[in-house]
C-alpha cells in the first residue's frame, strides 16, 4: 500500500487519564467506534453521517504512563472545510470523554509517527479506517 499526503490530510490528538478511559472504553478500537459510528447527533448530524465527511484515515494509540493518547489522521473530501469539520470533531471527541484535543498539520507529527508512516513495517502500528 502506498500513503500519499496531501493538502487534505490533518492530524487530531486527544490526550486521556487512562483511569477515565478505561472506566467508559474496552479498548482504543471501542473508543474510534463510539466515535464513528454511534448514533449520537451533533449540530443535527449523527456521528454516522458526519464521518462521511472523511475518505480516508488513520489511527493509533500510545499509552505512556498514566495517560493514553489516540492520534487520528484524516482526509477530508472536502478542503474548504477542513477547519469546519476538525473543530466538530474536537467537540465530538469531547462529548465521549472530556479531555484535552489537539488538531494539527502532519507537518507536525512526531518523528516516531512520521517514521512509522514512511515505513511499510512501521504503518501496520497505524489502524486503517474509512478507505484505506
Amino acid at each position: 500500500m502506498r500513503l500519499d499526503f496531501d493538502d487534505n490530510w490533518f492530524a487530531i490528538e486527544v490526550n486521556m487519564k487512562m483511569d477515565s478511559f478505561f472506566l467508559k472504553f474496552k479498548s482504543p478500537s471501542h473508543y474510534y467506534r463510539a466515535l464513528s459510528q454511534g448514533n449520537w447527533r451533533f449540530l443535527k448530524m449523527s456521528n454516522r453521517s458526519f464521518f462521511q465527511s472523511f475518505s480516508d484515515g488513520l489511527y493509533r494509540s500510545v499509552v505512556d504512563g498514566e495517560k493514553v493518547s489516540l492520534i487520528f489522521i484524516l482526509r477530508v473530501k472536502n478542503k474548504s472545510k477542513m477547519y469546519s469539520l476538525s473543530r466538530e470533531l474536537t467537540i465530538r471527541m469531547k462529548k465521549l470523554l472530556n479531555a484535552p484535543v489537539r488538531v494539527y498539520d502532519l507537518t507536525e507529527l512526531s518523528s516516531t509517527n512520521l517514521n512509522l508512516l514512511k515505513s511499510k513495517n512501521g504503518r501496520s502500528c497505524f489502524k486503517k479506517i474509512l478507505g484505506l
